[in-house]
């Protein structure tokens, strides 16, 4: 995968009341996993303002889209809604394996979604920096192969296609 975009989405980081985590350590890791290019978007969790980013991100034909945050049962954690009014077809069976493996009983809280619109895999993670990391690494094997299937990037036949 040649290319992924990452959006982070806090009301407090994008005012600069603290430091974005996720996004350096995110970017760090995607690009030791041979992504080339990461490009980030920090934002306040504003659901319009993420659809806009999402749409525009599959336009500009990223294969690959990561949200941090907003999955929550807080009151502008609407992250999944704007994710579903952008995505075409869900692909839940990445989300649940994130929720059953995840090492943390609150996994299970998490609202996110995970889907397709046009050639683009979108996938919501964590606000939290740590679990973030661990959504994505246990999560990459089935994105890399998903984004691979629906490029048609060289994936021949096999259980998921």
């Amino acid at each position: 995968m040649d290319s992924v975009h990452l959006i982070t989405l806090s009301d407090r980081a994008s005012r600069g009341e603290y430091q974005d985590q996720s996004t350096p350590l995110l970017s760090s890791w995607l690009k030791g996993q041979g992504v080339k290019t990461v490009t980030a978007a920090l934002m306040p969790d504003d659901q319009g303002q993420l659809e806009r980013d999402l749409r525009a991100a599959v336009a500009a034909g990223f294969p690959l889209v990561l949200t941090c945050g907003g999955t929550g049962f807080g009151s502008r954690d609407t992250t999944p809604e704007a994710t579903r009014r952008v995505i075409e077809r869900e692909a839940p069976g990445i989300c649940e394996l994130i929720r059953a493996k995840g090492g943390h009983p609150l996994a299970f809280a998490s609202r996110a979604v995970c889907g397709i619109a046009g050639g683009t895999v979108i996938l919501n993670l964590s606000g939290r920096p740590a679990a973030a990391l661990d959504q994505i690494q246990l999560a990459w094997p089935l994105l890399s192969h998903a984004v691979a299937v629906l490029r048609k990037e060289g994936v021949a036949g096999g259980p998921c296609t």
